[in-house]
């Protein structure tokens, strides 16, 4: 009896420490911010509608309290349990991530870094393979061997990767490689087996199977949606491997200032994790999910809430579609044809992801089921076809304020920015293909008069559009301050300039990253500018980027704040 009085005991007392172990682990990871803190002696850039500039901010809680002079804040410094003297140094409100697919910035936590410069340091096929081979040896297994970010383009061979060189690497494990543009993958032979891929298998509709017109066996590359069945399988990582890649892109993306993300093409599991990581507190920053395309639509239809269980940090908003793909990649669907169609015809045009029809009653599904939409276009033509479709789905359910999003828009011509404005479509523009693809478009893609007017920000600002931007991450690292450079610059990663007339202001490009970013994903009302009821989410910056000799690239995120609790500082030691 008393040895199994000793054993209750003794579980009583596990129980005990591992209730103590827990609180303090729950306690780390949902840290309460200070009751009163004063902020003062700085440039406070609101970004309210106004534009105004403030000096200082007092913070109760989670929230703004009040914005202004140091003076306007005094009644708050006596009780505040934080002062942060500012030094002259700029606060802006936390960076929005416009789209995005949140945790891919971590990927690197379990994958091969692919990229080629400016990016990464692959700059040939065996580069990519010694890079795959490293990771196969740190993390062996039969599991799926991951990479991403390869460029055919850069790559001194000018190819795709094939079967065959992934099976240089492994032929006991499935091997998949993910293109820079996440609209293609290669993976190896093993691979293809599994899915049952081979000689006989047609394309399916918004896809392609590369095969060797030689033989007429795959190549192992698989076009838009032809490998999105082999990439979901590939991203399905462990439960302990996705809390390492999210553990690196929280990580990546408070160190950039942001306070909000985004996965914009969310599958049901992804949606679960994003709450429950939420709820756990391994995800601090605020997450907005886009549901993929009939994920949404089955929950419109049969009256489901994908957000019921979503804390308060996360929002599920605009059910996304796919019109088409990327241009780099020859999948974005052009009005005319690609300047240098490489393998293809010389009235190669690309393709649409879907068929007209389809995206017709998609479209008004979701519209008309009470969702916001959110629409993939690249090329010219799926514009035209998003815009078609969207124009008759508001004539089936009208709206006096739908925003409905037209993701990338890269191709976007003058008079579909004008129907865009009649028709209530805010676009989101990746700005930064500039840098990255900008010589690419000029000399290969597109040619100089249509690249040249690539993310046509000033003209959608010059008819009154409301816009943001985005790095639509993993595809390119998130990088706040190349994000907020790129449209002001529209400079190429060779140092040249492209479409000089598309140039907007620093402050319309700093815009675009918080409060238009807020207000085209409807959280206008809670975040996305400094102003008294709206969350503490903020960035404290070593340099204001609106001064006159503001060098954006080189100014420093300092500090990271999401309602008033500090998720990144950078360290003085």
């Amino acid at each position: 009896m008393r040895a199994l009085r000793w054993i209750g005991l003794f579980l009583v007392a596990l129980v005990i420490a591992a209730a103590l172990v827990l609180g303090l682990v729950w306690l780390r990871l949902h840290p309460e911010p200070p009751a009163v803190q004063v902020w003062r002696n700085g440039t406070v850039l609101t970004m309210d509608e106004r534009g105004r500039i403030a000096t200082a901010i007092a913070i109760e809680g989670d929230r703004i309290a009040a914005v202004g002079s140091d003076l306007d804040v005094e009644a708050w410094a006596g009780k505040a349990d934080v002062v942060i003297d500012l030094r002259g140094r700029t606060v802006v409100p936390g960076f929005i991530e416009a789209h995005g697919h949140f945790p891919g910035a971590g990927l690197g936590a379990v994958g091969a870094d692919l990229n080629s410069p400016p990016i990464g340091d692959v700059n040939t096929v065996a580069d990519a393979i010694d890079a795959l081979a490293e990771v196969d040896a740190d993390r062996p297994g039969r599991g799926w061997l991951f990479g991403f970010g390869y460029d055919d383009t850069v790559l001194a061979e000018k190819r795709h990767l094939s079967k065959e060189d992934l099976d240089a690497v492994s032929t006991e494990r499935p091997v998949l490689a993910m293109h820079i543009s996440a609209h293609m993958v290669v993976v190896n032979s093993l691979a293809l087996q599994r899915f049952g891929i081979d000689s006989e298998t047609p394309n399916p509709p918004g896809g392609e199977i590369a095969k060797d017109p030689k033989t007429g066996e795959p190549t192992g590359l698989l076009l838009e949606t032809a490998g999105r069945p082999l990439l979901l399988d590939a991203l399905a990582f462990s439960p302990l491997d996705q809390i390492a890649v999210v553990r690196a892109a929280v990580d990546a993306y408070a160190r950039q200032g942001f306070t909000t993300v985004q996965n914009g093409l969310a599958t049901a599991e992804q949606i679960r994790g994003m709450i429950v990581g939420s709820k756990l507190g391994l995800i601090p920053l605020r997450v907005v999910v886009w549901p993929k395309d009939e994920l949404g639509i089955e929950a419109i239809e049969s009256g489901e809430d994908l957000g019921a269980d979503a804390g308060a940090r996360v929002h599920v908003g605009a059910v996304k579609l796919v019109g088409d793909g990327s241009i780099q990649g020859y999948t974005g669907f052009l009005a005319e044809p690609y300047y240098q169609p490489g393998e293809h015809g010389a009235d190669y045009r690309g393709y649409p992801n879907i068929d007209a029809a389809t995206l017709n009653r998609q479209v008004k599904t979701i519209h008309c089921g009470g969702s916001q939409v959110a629409v993939h276009g690249n090329g010219d033509a799926a514009i035209d076809r998003f815009l078609d479709a969207w124009e008759a789905a508001l004539e089936e359910c009208a709206s006096e304020d739908p925003r409905a999003i037209l993701v990338h828009a890269q191709m976007a011509r003058h008079d579909q920015l004008e129907r865009m404005k009649r028709l209530g479509v805010t676009p989101t523009f990746f700005s930064a293909h500039v840098y990255y693809w900008g010589d690419r478009h000029r000399d290969v893609f597109l040619g100089p008069e249509r690249a040249a007017r690539i993310s046509p920000a000033a003209s959608a600002e010059a008819l009154g559009i409301r816009f943001t931007t985005h790095l639509d991450t993993p595809v390119v690292p998130i990088d706040s301050m190349l994000q907020l450079w790129a449209p002001v610059a529209r400079e190429t990663s060779s140092g040249q300039t492209l479409g000089v007339d598309q140039r907007i202001s620093i402050e319309r490009s700093l815009r675009a990253m918080t409060h238009d970013a807020a207000w085209q994903v409807r959280l206008d009302e809670s975040v996305g500018s400094i102003e008294p009821g709206k969350k503490a989410d903020l960035v404290i910056l070593s340099a204001n980027p609106l001064g006159d000799e503001a060098d954006i690239r080189s100014i420093e995120i300092e500090k990271t704040v999401v309602g008033g609790v500090s998720v990144y500082e950078v360290s003085r030691d």
